[in-house]
């Protein structure tokens, strides 16, 4: 092959790499257009990524397979039997768990989010100093709620401040394996201190606390510094971090939230629904009008699994969760595995991303990072190798 032939081979790649990051950054943003474009874009993926798979010639894995059958078997069943008040947007979770699996069988794709998040990162930034040099826009949230209404909140091109939250933690992830791997480069660090940047302005409690997970992990000294200059901080600025971090009425906000769903699933459910659930991720408005906020919205992730998919699907959940977690600890990844821990059972219960892309992307780099390790050895309990 020729100089000329080799140049444009390698043109071609870039264009497809920078085809993909863009794809991808769109894939995240829930609030670019009026459609949801997210998830249009998320289902055109899995369709190519299938596409590709079948013509490669690759088979989708068991477990992969059976989690898919199984998950769609029950939203068929809770969507069907809850007709005519059951809802279609029970089913994206099974097109974000098909994105997952998918994405999970292309090794090069980890590099390819990270850059399409840092994309996003970088814009969210620049729409929170553009919000105090021009005046408030759409992708800022003002922190009238906390008192605070002098802070504009990044929440990027997302519906919430925690959803940007998800993409942030996503870039950290995929840098901190980069680093085990021996692959961080000067942009990479460069990157960091953006993303960091980022992740600050968020004021997000539940962003900044999975941060402080990674910094017990990854930085010891720096985490154990930071707790004593936090304490310092929070005794010198008191009214302000009260107002910012233990301000309780959001936590009661969140209580009150929930009583739509605590009326619905407890007074209005039959046995079938305590089973399979609503079919429906929005309590019904009949309901909803009689309670604080009027909204059927449920704010909360263990809630919101119980009302749509009932007992079998939350359960169907923890399984998935605690079998992930345990085989980044069978890996001795005990990082990973306390932060998919804490992310997917601890923070879904300030709120849920289910029925956004953010999520899913999260779940991909997870994946990802697990299929990047060795496959876990087989052994033998009775015979050793040498027998």
């Amino acid at each position: 092959m020729d100089n000329s032939s080799t140049l444009a081979v390698g043109l071609m790649n870039q264009m497809v790499r920078i085809g993909w990051i863009l794809v991808l950054f769109l894939t995240s943003c829930t609030q670019l257009v009026s459609f949801q474009l997210d998830k249009a874009l998320m289902t055109l993926v899995v369709g190519a990524l299938l596409f590709h798979s079948i013509l490669s010639g690759k088979k989708v894995p068991a477990n992969s397979y059976l989690i898919l059958v199984s998950s769609l078997a029950l939203v068929l069943l809770s969507y069907f039997v809850n007709l005519p008040e059951s809802s279609l947007i029970i089913f994206f979770p099974i097109i974000g768990l098909a994105f997952v699996t998918l994405i999970g069988e292309e090794e090069d794709f980890l590099s390819l989010i990270q850059w399409a998040v840092f994309l996003h990162i970088s814009a969210g930034i620049f729409f929170v100093i553009a919000s105090y040099i021009f005046g408030l826009n759409s992708y800022v949230h003002p922190m009238y709620d906390k008192g605070l209404p002098f802070l504009h909140a990044a929440k990027g091109l997302t519906t919430t401040v925690q959803a940007f939250g998800t993409l942030i933690i996503s870039w950290f992830l995929i840098y901190y394996w980069k680093k085990d791997q021996g692959k961080v480069s000067l942009i990479d660090q460069f990157a960091y201190g953006v993303v960091l940047l980022g992740l600050i302005l968020t004021f997000n409690r539940n962003s900044l606390l999975i941060y402080y997970i990674i910094l017990f992990f990854k930085h010891k000294r720096i985490f154990g510094f930071s707790v004593i200059l936090g304490i310092a901080f929070v005794i010198y600025f008191f009214d302000f971090i009260n107002k910012l971090i233990f301000n309780l009425t959001t936590l009661s906000s969140r209580s009150d939230l929930l009583e739509a769903f605590r009326i619905a699933f407890f007074e209005h459910t039959s046995w079938i629904q305590y089973l399979i659930g609503h079919g429906n991720n929005m309590v019904d408005d009949s309901i909803a009008r009689g309670t604080f906020y009027r909204t059927g919205y449920i704010e909360n992730g263990t809630s919101v699994l119980l009302f749509t998919y009932g007992f079998i699907g939350y359960f169907f959940y923890l399984v998935s969760v605690f079998v992930f977690s345990f085989l980044f600890w069978a890996k001795g990844k005990i990082f990973y595995a306390a932060m998919l821990f804490y992310i997917f059972i601890v923070a879904q219960q300030f709120t849920h991303e289910f029925y956004s892309t953010t999520i899913y992307l999260l779940l991909s780099v997870f994946l990802l990072i697990l299929q990047s390790y060795p496959k876990i050895e087989k052994k033998d309990r009775l015979f050793s190798p040498a027998e």
